[in-house]
């Protein structure tokens, strides 16, 4: 199984296809298969490369204190030993807020960024998060926490029952503190007041019950260029939700800047 590290943290990713590279950074409370359809859509074009956030899947789980910038070093070092200098780099939620980072400060590394509830002001939940995690019951919170973020009555469907499940399944494997160290690791970075330098496009991606929709929007209006769609009958993981209709929109983005290859034969 691949690693790359950074100061002693090991961050797992897998690896798909084979084409220009396509890095995926999920949200809490996921991990890298919050990507599924995606990884199996891009990968006949791209080399999709999609990791694990410290504190989930496979991934190591450090439970003291970090600072916001370790999780773009995480992903420096996967790219690094993964040969990585160009590329798509997709990021929802805290993986958005990665990405605006990453997008920031090494505006060379990628040629466009993609964004799933994306928002780059510090989420309202962040604190009730942070300590809802070290309640002691890990299982039901995040059960709880990944309902919240899907659309209304979705998780009740026979496909939003199976793909919580699937993200679910790994939940005794989790640390509290780990996770609430993750939260805080947001405390006091000011990303809104920075993303203005972001000079690549920016595609920005919310489902109509996203409580990130209007820190989305704002979002948007202050990235020069930035394009911001809103999905129906999906909520803030909305690549999961409406896998089609997201994929549909990353595709016309991509077209639009040139950046959608032919399938190799």
């Amino acid at each position: 199984m691949p690693f790359a590290e950074n100061k002693g943290v090991r961050t797992y990713y897998e690896v798909t296809g084979e084409g220009p590279d396509f890095v995926m950074l999920h949200a809490n409370p996921c991990d890298h298969r919050m990507w599924m359809y995606q990884i199996a859509a891009f990968s006949r074009r791209f080399r999709v490369i999609a990791t694990d956030m410290r504190g989930y899947g496979r991934t190591d789980k450090p439970e003291t204190p970090y600072g916001f910038e370790e999780l773009a070093e995480d992903v420096y070092a996967v790219c690094e030993q993964e040969g990585v200098t160009s590329g798509i780099l997709a990021g929802a939620s805290m993986g958005s807020k990665t990405a605006f980072k990453i997008g920031i400060d090494r505006p060379d590394l990628f040629q466009a960024l993609i964004h799933v509830g994306g928002n780059s002001f510090r989420g309202s939940s962040y604190d009730g998060r942070a300590e809802g995690y070290l309640g002691g019951d890990i299982p039901a919170y995040r059960a709880e926490h990944l309902a919240e973020l899907f659309a209304p009555g979705f998780s009740e469907t026979p496909r939003g029952r199976y793909l919580s499940q699937v993200i679910l399944e790994d939940s005794y494997t989790l640390s509290g503190p780990a996770l609430s160290s993750l939260f805080h690791s947001f405390d006091g970075v000011e990303l809104a007041k920075q993303v203005s330098a972001i000079k690549v496009p920016v595609q920005i991606v919310n489902g109509i019950h996203d409580n990130s929709l209007e820190g989305g929007r704002k979002t948007a209006a202050l990235i020069d260029g930035a394009r911001h769609e809103i999905i129906e009958n999906a909520g803030h993981l909305c690549c999961l939700e409406e896998p089609a209709a997201f994929d549909a929109i990353a595709t016309r983005f991509l077209q639009e800047f040139g950046l959608w290859p032919e399938i190799p034969a």
